[in-house]
């Protein structure tokens, strides 16, 4: 039967290991906090200032801390398993107790037992277990050759010791790889802070400015160069962590992975930041370019007057035209208004003469009458209307004013002043079309029979004014138009 690669297969049944290990796991690792706590309990006796400084007191001490085991129970070493004799004597672990040969025994000095019981002890200079001389006298058992005392353990002991000062250290020093990535992030961080700077200086540099000066920019590129350099070694180191060129004592794999990364992070960040670093300028072109940049500034200040005296122009014209489209508007009020006041002045009070009487009591002479100038909220007027249509706008509300009034007198004189600003108008409408006649006639000329005279242009403010008779005697605008006239007979 063939099997294929790809062919689906039904998964059979599955069982999860996972309790049992973490069951097996946690009761191994609570032994072993187990073994090692009563371990520290028993150093910490031993170390006590009550210990004897004679051999055979202190061994008396030492087997009422720990019991030791019974030398005729032990045969054979429990560490290497060779026999007891006249060349092999018997040995206790002064921690728990157990017998062992001379070659398989362990020394603890009392400096590093310190450490292990006082977390806050740090002695100078590394510390650990010791092997014993060879030499059998009971004296070399309790001290080193330099005097220092020390305690004798099995292995098993000092395993557990050197696991837990392990894990001491783990928790309070910093391994070879962090001090180094530490060192590695610092000097990033210091490239980082300094490289928008040297792009600051570079650009201001190249673009003629005097900002900044180039020995500064040269200093600073130097130091930039200094912290590549120790990246460039801190990643290198922390990738090659590990390896002493033998297979068997290679690092674990996520510990490769991480070092792997640490270096890829650091090239990478190496290429982004050196290649694109900006050039500085020598002191020669330094110089054109700071020549080429004030020429381009003395430009840039004329062309810049100029455009103010050009702004300033049409600011000036402006405000003219302006003040002379306000000015006859203003003088146009003025005017209407001085008219009115010396029309309307009142007449002085005639004296009576005899025989006509006193004048009648409460009687006032007349104060003459003042039409009220309307505001252009009111009266529509724009910029674009001709000034004789905008007189006949103004002269049209005064004459209701009047009318409402009951001033006979200044209505008709208003109506006069109307008449005259109407056949003005009018002739200037006819002069302005015949003009503009004119102007096609002379560009495209046609027959007499054909040319048809020019109708006056339709005014919107006219009024229907009624047909007199030519023979009519003219109208005094002083005289009241409602008053009785004799004519005269000729």
């Amino acid at each position: 039967m063939t099997v294929h690669m790809w062919c689906i297969y039904c998964i059979g049944a599955v069982r999860s290991h996972t309790m049992a290990f973490c069951t097996k796991r946690d009761a191994r690792i609570d032994r072993y906090a187990v073994e090692t706590n009563k371990l520290l309990i028993r150093l910490d006796k031993l170390l006590s200032e009550d210990l004897p400084t004679d051999p055979s007191k202190r061994k008396v001490y030492e087997k009422k801390v720990v019991n030791w085991a019974p030398d005729k129970d032990m045969n054979i070493c429990t560490s290497c398993g060779k026999g007891f004799g006249f060349t092999r004597r018997r040995h206790h672990c002064r921690l728990c107790g157990t017998i062992m040969c001379n070659k398989c025994s362990q020394f603890l000095p009392f400096t590093y037992a310190t450490k292990l019981t006082n977390p806050g002890f740090h002695p100078e200079g590394g510390v650990g277990f010791l092997r014993r001389s060879n030499s059998n006298t009971s004296l070399n058992s309790m001290m080193t050759p330099d005097g220092e005392p020390h305690l004798r353990t099995c292995n098993d002991c000092r395993m557990l010791l050197e696991r837990r000062d392990q894990l001491v250290q783990q928790r309070t020093t910093k391994t070879d790889i962090v001090q180094l990535y530490e060192k590695l992030r610092d000097d990033i961080e210091e490239v980082e802070l300094h490289l928008p700077t040297f792009a600051a200086m570079a650009e201001s540099l190249n673009g003629g400015e005097t900002t900044y000066g180039l020995h500064e920019a040269k200093v600073l590129k130097a130091k930039l160069a200094c912290w590549y350099e120790t990246i460039e070694r801190a990643s290198k180191r922390i990738a090659g962590l590990g390896y002493s060129g033998q297979s068997d004592n290679l690092p674990p794999p996520t510990q490769l992975k991480l070092q792997a990364t640490v270096r890829k992070m650091a090239t990478q960040f190496l290429q982004d930041n050196v290649i694109g670093l900006h050039p500085l300028p020598t002191d020669e072109k330094l110089k054109e370019l700071q020549a080429a940049r004030q020429a381009e500034i003395q430009r840039q200040i004329a062309l810049e007057r100029q455009r103010a005296i050009e702004a300033q122009e049409r600011a000036r014209q402006r405000a003219k035209k302006q003040a002379d489209e306000g000015k006859w508007k203003e003088d146009l009020k003025n005017n209407l208004k001085s008219t009115f006041k010396r029309e309307s002045k009142p007449k002085q009070a005639v004296r009576p003469t005899k025989g006509q009487g006193k004048a009648s009591p409460g009687r006032v002479p007349n104060k003459g009458w003042t039409p009220t100038p309307s505001s252009e909220s009111t009266i529509d007027l724009t910029d674009t209307d001709d000034p004789l249509v905008q007189q006949m706008i103004i002269i049209k509300n005064y004459i209701e004013q009047a009318e409402d009034a009951m001033k006979l007198d200044e209505v008709a004189m208003l109506r006069t002043n109307l008449q005259e600003l109407e056949r003005e108008y009018r002739l200037q409408q006819r002069q302005t079309a015949m003009s503009s006649q004119t102007t096609l006639s002379s560009n495209a000329p046609a027959p007499v029979h054909a040319m048809v005279a020019v109708a006056p242009s339709y005014n919107p403010f006219e009024e229907t004014v009624p047909v007199t008779n030519p023979f009519d005697e003219p109208t005094n605008p002083n005289t009241n138009p409602f008053e009785t006239r004799t004519p005269q007979l000729t």
